[in-house]
């Protein structure tokens, strides 16, 4: 599903940190507890997940759930798997099964929720994300309320949306990925000062530029006429991510009408 315009995208929870990783084999000795070992396991599942070697992956979450059955990251892990694998009965098996071993598991109820929301299912994956935001041991609620905020996006439910982006920013003023969305939405409604607001305020939080707020930045500046505004972020896009998409479509709108963003 393409909500975002180029990279920036759903924001995943991850309820594990993978730093010091322990390849296990099927049977650990008396040192280490078959929990640990299970939890070890989907720690490198999602490891190979991430290099694309998903029947590693498999093999390593499947080895998990075999050292303890209430794993429910690993369920939830094979939930994403299978969903990547294009299996969308069992993807929802499995996420489903992590919930039932996990039901207050914020983490879990987020990434339900993107997977739900991928399926149209955008009522029920309100549920979740709104379940995860206020959760209250879920580190970044903003996130799930960004979530939200897209996938009401893709209904078309734009007031529904920004609302979810603003509670996103109630929370965390500084959160890119809202600020960007709010950007979006305030340039399409042609509010133009606002939406370069939202810009110079993803400028300021974000430490790395993106190539999609860059081009989005031009646009904003031509459209409240300032060329030499428009023409700085143009030259910025270009020098930064020079074969990027938005550099492409810069240079065609360039080529079309004589002049940048245009």
């Amino acid at each position: 599903m393409k909500i975002l315009n180029a990279r920036m995208s759903w924001v995943l929870a991850a309820s594990l940190m993978f730093a010091g990783c322990v390849s296990t084999s099927s049977i650990p000795d008396n040192k280490v507890s078959l929990k640990q070992a299970s939890q070890d396991n989907v720690a490198l599942g999602v490891a190979y997940m991430q290099q694309g070697r998903r029947d590693l992956a498999m093999q390593k979450l499947q080895l998990a759930l075999q050292q303890d059955s209430g794993n429910a990251n690993a369920y939830s892990y094979l939930g994403l798997l299978y969903y990547r694998s294009g299996d969308i009965e069992r993807a929802d098996e499995n996420y489903r099964e992590a919930l039932d071993k996990a039901p207050d598991n914020p983490q879990i109820q987020n990434n339900y929720a993107v997977f739900l929301c991928q399926q149209g299912k955008f009522k029920d994956s309100e549920k979740y994300f709104v379940k995860a935001a206020q959760n209250p041991l879920y580190p970044t609620p903003e996130a799930a309320y960004a979530n939200a905020g897209m996938c009401a996006n893709q209904v078309p439910d734009k007031v529904a949306a920004e609302q979810f982006f603003r509670k996103s920013l109630a929370i965390n003023p500084n959160y890119p990925l809202a600020l960007y969305q709010m950007a979006r939405m305030s340039y399409d409604q042609k509010q133009y000062r606002d939406a370069l607001g939202f810009i110079q305020r993803f400028d300021s939080a974000s430490p790395t530029p993106r190539p999609e707020v860059l081009l989005l930045a031009v646009r904003t500046e031509n459209a409240l006429g300032d060329k030499q505004g428009a023409e700085g972020y143009a030259k910025k896009l270009r020098i930064l991510f020079p074969d990027s998409p938005e550099t492409q479509q810069l240079n065609q709108s360039y080529n079309n009408a004589g002049n940048s963003g245009q």
